[in-house]
C-alpha cells in the first residue's frame, strides 16, 4: 500500500512538472505596428482596436504594439522596414506608397469609385485581392488590412471658394507621395506639393501651400484650420484613398496556424467595427470644423461635371499602362465595383 501510494506521489510529481515545463514554454507574440497618423486620428482607432481584440483572443500570448505619429518614420520609411524585415506591421495611405510599391495605385484614379460600397466591393473582389497581392510579393509583402479613411478627398483651401474651373489655376496644393495625386491638382491648373503629412500643418501656416486634398477628419486631426489654414472645403469626392497595412510576406508565413488565425478574425472584426466609428465620427468632424467656421458646400452639377472630365482626362489615360495600373486591372477594378446600389461615403455632409 506504501508503495503504490509513493508511486501515485510520485507520478502526480512528474505530471505537474510537466505542466509547469509546458506553461513557461507557452507561446508568446509581441509584433511592433508603425502607423503615421496621430494618436486622435480616425484610423488609429481602428488600429489600435484590432490590437486590442487580438490581445483579448489570445488570453494576452499576442501583444501588438501600435506606434503612432511617425515616431518610427514616414509611410514610405515603414513599408521598406517591413519589406526588409525589420518591422512587423506598418500602417499608411495607400497614396503615399508608389515608390515602395505600386500595387495600389490603380484604386487611386480620380472619380474611380462614386460611393464606399464601391470601392470596398473592388478591393476585395477575390481577382482583384489576387493581382493585388501578387504585385505586393514582388517586395516580399503582403497584404494585411484596409481602413476607411472618413471618405476619399476633398478640396481644402485657405482663402479660395471655387466657383469656376479657373480658381484653382496657379495655386499651391500640398499632394502625398502619389503622382496621380500630383496629376489631379495639375489638371486643376495647381501645382501640386509634395510634403509628408507630419509636416503639413507647418507649411499650411509658412503660406507654403494654399490648400490641400484629404478627407475631413484629416483636416480636423490636424487643426489645419488654425492659424490662417483651411477656411473652405469643396466636397467634391475627388479621390478615393483607404489606411493600408502591410506584413512582411515571409514572416507571416512562418507565423503558426492559430496565430495567424487570431490575427486575422482580430482584423476583420476591427475594420467592421471602424465603418460605424468612421460615421459618428467624420459627421462629427464635420460639425466640428463648421463650428470652426470652415464652410464646406458642393459645386453646382454642372461645374462638378466639368471638374471630374477634365481630371479623368488629364490622368487616367496618363497612369493607365504604368506598373500596377495596367489596363487588365483596371477593368477588373471596374467590373467589380459595379453601379452605384448605395451611394455616399459612409456618413452625411449636412447642408
Amino acid at each position: 500500500m506504501k508503495s503504490k501510494l509513493v508511486l501515485i506521489i510520485t507520478m502526480l510529481s512528474i505530471l505537474f512538472i510537466i505542466n509547469g515545463c509546458s506553461n513557461e514554454e507557452k507561446s508568446e507574440y509581441k509584433f511592433t505596428m508603425a502607423n503615421v497618423s496621430e494618436d486622435s486620428n480616425i484610423v488609429t482607432a481602428g488600429l489600435e482596436k484590432f490590437a486590442e481584440l487580438a490581445e483579448e483572443k489570445s488570453d494576452g500570448d499576442i501583444e501588438i504594439e501600435v506606434v503612432n505619429d511617425s515616431q518610427l518614420g514616414t509611410g514610405v520609411e515603414t513599408f521598406e522596414a517591413v519589406r526588409d524585415d525589420n518591422l512587423d506591421f506598418a500602417a499608411d495611405s495607400f497614396a503615399n506608397l508608389k515608390s515602395v510599391t505600386p500595387a495600389f495605385e490603380a484604386f487611386h484614379l480620380p472619380f474611380m469609385f462614386e460611393s464606399k460600397q464601391q470601392a470596398w466591393d473592388a478591393f476585395y473582389d477575390d481577382d482583384v485581392q489576387e493581382v493585388l497581392n501578387d504585385e505586393l510579393s514582388e517586395e516580399n509583402l503582403q497584404f494585411f488590412s484596409l481602413l476607411d479613411m472618413g471618405g476619399p478627398r476633398q478640396i481644402a483651401t485657405s482663402d479660395i471658394k471655387i466657383d469656376s474651373t479657373d480658381d484653382l489655376v496657379g495655386k499651391k496644393i500640398r499632394a502625398s507621395r502619389s503622382p496621380m495625386e500630383v496629376a489631379m491638382q495639375e489638371a486643376w491648373g495647381a501645382s501640386g506639393e509634395v510634403v509628408d503629412w507630419a509636416d503639413v500643418p507647418e507649411s499650411f501656416r509658412l503660406g507654403m501651400v494654399d490648400g490641400v486634398t484629404v478627407s475631413y477628419p484629416y483636416i480636423l486631426s490636424a487643426k489645419l484650420y488654425e492659424g490662417g489654414g483651411v477656411d473652405h472645403i469643396a466636397d467634391i469626392n475627388a479621390q478615393w484613398y483607404a489606411y493600408v497595412t502591410v506584413v512582411n510576406e515571409d514572416t507571416w508565413e512562418d507565423l503558426p496556424k492559430d496565430v495567424k488565425e487570431i490575427l486575422t478574425e482580430s482584423v476583420e472584426e476591427a475594420e467592421e467595427w471602424h465603418t460605424d466609428y468612421v460615421k459618428e465620427e467624420v459627421e462629427e468632424d464635420i460639425k466640428n470644423l463648421q463650428d470652426e467656421g470652415v464652410e464646406i458646400y458642393s459645386l453646382s452639377d454642372e461645374l462638378y461635371e466639368k471638374y471630374k472630365d477634365v481630371t479623368k482626362e488629364e490622368t487616367w489615360d496618363k497612369f493607365i499602362g504604368e506598373p500596377g495600373v495596367s489596363q487588365e486591372k483596371v477593368d477588373l477594378i471596374e467590373d467589380a465595383k459595379g453601379s452605384v446600389e448605395e451611394e455616399g461615403w459612409g456618413y452625411d455632409v449636412p447642408e
